[in-house]
């Protein structure tokens, strides 16, 4: 629902703040007090176009701001759809300036106006002038007609979705073949060539690793050598021993073990001093071993710098990230090269498979379009009969449907190959029109309306905007129309402008919309109403004065309501 809505600067307000209720909020006001400026505000919210003449006059830019709150099933969705953080409290608004620029914010995000008009889309409904309206959109209908089904067309619908990826999964392992059976003997003899070609090459893991670590040693083996040796001969010092290292600390070793019994400090001197002996006479030993290794081998650095490049160069052909890759490709090339040499016989059991899935498939398309057709039926009797009571009588309503085509036609989906349009009549006699094309105004927000009360719980939009919907009503129908507005709000929330007292009556929150004029400007405010300002507000609807008489009907029309919202 809409908790709150603010707008600045927008034709004759200056800054205004409206705090909706759950139920029916209603607007009422004199003509040209304003009410449409607020219905405009709405709109743009909703992501409808905007003109930069909106901007109050001798301001630079627009602002209007709207609290909602969603229920989960609708938001979640939303916020997952468009990428947006998911808060309990979502926050829209959008800036409009005199130079034409547009900023549009869904909880302190920027997003474009296509965005913003997705998401409000399934927030809120503005019926009455054509901006905003869902039902007048082709591409929700067969939705729609779905919902109005219930239970048994959305569990034909899940078994019709999980057959269609049944049949998604055997189509794309036939894809896999190849098509004809020349591509797949193409197919055959490339994969040949690289698996020989891999093969042939001898790979084993980890191998370039080595390879590297040896080139880097034969590259370097002068330098290796050299410094393996001065480090023996520095520990050692063969030629020179009492200069050694090793000669040195065995000296140290003889001078502290002359005192290590006097105390305890001493001794344990003595044992780190004869530790790091042996640990670097081990060292030197190791050390002359590895020297005794090095040694520089022309050919050898050859065969591994030949290795390496052949390494690198099938790496850049297969596009592998590394050498060790190279060898999961032979693998999985193998196994293609394997499953092709199979490939008529198992191709022969895909396609009796395929057959199989698109026959039963089709059989649930056709089984879907005869409930839908039941559905539409049920929708189209109800519907009219909602409308003789909101005074259009002789209305008639349709939906037709491009059926379900041949199986060879058919292009096979989760969603099946059919759409729907509702079309519509007004009047006997006239020819039925899509729905998007029928006549703006007070009529159609009715229709809208009847549509409304027909798919209330199919329909999970959370709020509804009703203008001028008691355009050219009265007496009877007005009470009805209020009365079908009021069981709306059992789901959802409606804010409804009207000039009819038998729908302020009805309202669980009013407003009054007026134009207060200044010395040198004019402005709108709201008021909500409540107790003896709303009976008078509904009295000067009714009549124009607020006489007693007046008064007393409009407590009659609000005693009326009263035990009308009770059965709700």
């Amino acid at each position: 629902m809409i908790h709150s809505l603010r707008v600045e600067n927008i034709a004759l307000i200056d800054q205004l703040n409206i705090e909706f209720s759950a139920g029916l909020n209603v607007l009422s006001g004199e003509t040209g007090a304003g009410k449409s400026v607020i219905v405009n505000s709405m709109n743009l919210i909703l992501g409808e176009r905007a003109v930069r003449e909106m901007v109050r006059a001798g301001k630079e830019k627009a602002f209007v701001e709207a609290v909602l709150y969603l229920p989960e099933e609708v938001a979640a969705p939303l916020f997952a759809q468009y990428g947006i953080a998911p808060e309990e409290e979502l926050i829209v608004s959008r800036e409009v300036s005199t130079a034409g620029k547009n900023v549009c914010r869904i909880n302190g995000n920027a997003v474009n106006l296509s965005t913003l008009k997705g998401f409000m889309d399934h927030a809120a409904d503005l019926l009455g002038q054509h901006e905003h309206q869902s039902l007048l959109h082709p591409e929700n209908h067969l939705a729609l007609v779905d919902s109005f089904g219930g239970r048994q067309i959305g569990a034909l619908k899940s078994l019709i979705a999980g057959e269609y990826q049944k049949l998604n999964g055997l189509l794309r392992r036939q894809k896999s073949f190849g098509g004809d059976p020349a591509e797949r003997q193409n197919k055959a003899d490339l994969l040949r060539f690289q698996v020989d070609e891999l093969q042939e090459a001898g790979l084993k893991e980890g191998e370039y690793e080595a390879l590297m670590q040896e080139r880097a040693v034969l590259s370097n083996a002068q330098t290796i050598a050299a410094a393996l040796s001065a480090g023996y001969e520095i520990l050692y010092a063969a030629e020179h021993v009492e200069a050694s290292v090793l000669s040195t600390i065995k000296s140290v070793m003889d001078e502290l073990s002359a005192i290590a019994a006097y105390r305890q400090e001493y001794d344990e001197l003595y044992r780190r001093v004869e530790e790091s002996y042996y640990a670097l006479e081990d060292a030197a030993q190791d050390i002359g071993k590895e020297a005794g290794r090095v040694s520089f081998d022309e050919q050898r650095q050859n065969e591994v710098e030949d290795r390496i490049e052949l390494l690198n160069t099938l790496k850049r052909k297969y596009q592998a990230a590394d050498a060790d890759e190279l060898l999961h490709m032979l693998a999985q090339k193998q196994e293609e090269l394997d499953a092709l040499a199979h490939s008529e016989e198992l191709l022969q059991e895909l396609e009796a498979d395929i057959a199989r899935e698109k026959d039963a498939l089709y059989g649930r398309y056709e089984e879907l379009h005869s409930l839908r057709e039941k559905a539409a039926a049920a929708i189209s009797k109800r519907l009219t009969a909602e409308l003789a009571e909101l005074a259009i009588a002789g209305a008639r309503f349709e939906v037709r449907f491009t059926g379900v085509p041949s199986k060879e036609e058919t292009v096979f989906s989760a969603a099946g190959p059919e759409q729907a349009e509702f079309y519509f009549a007004a009047n006997a006699g006239e020819p039925l029109k899509p729905l998007g094309k029928v006549a703006s105004g007070g009529e159609i927000s009715r229709v809208m309306l009847a549509f409304k009360s027909v798919i209330a719980e199919a329909d999970s939009i959370p709020t509804m905007i009703f203008d001028e919907i008691d355009t050219g009503i009265s007496g009877h129908t007005a009470h009805v129309v209020a009365q079908k507005l009021a069981a709306l709000t059992k789901n959802r929330q409606v804010i409804c402008v009207t000039h009819l007292p038998q729908i302020a009556a009805m309202g669980d929150r009013n407003f009054l919309i007026e134009k207060i004029s200044g010395k040198d400007s004019v402005n709108t405010r709201i008021l909500q109403l409540s107790g003896q300002a709303a009976e008078e507000e509904i009295a000067r609807m009714a009549g124009g004065m607020q006489t007693e008489n007046a008064l007393a009907y409009a407590r009659e029309l609000l005693e009326h309501a009263r035990k009308f919202k009770l059965g709700v």
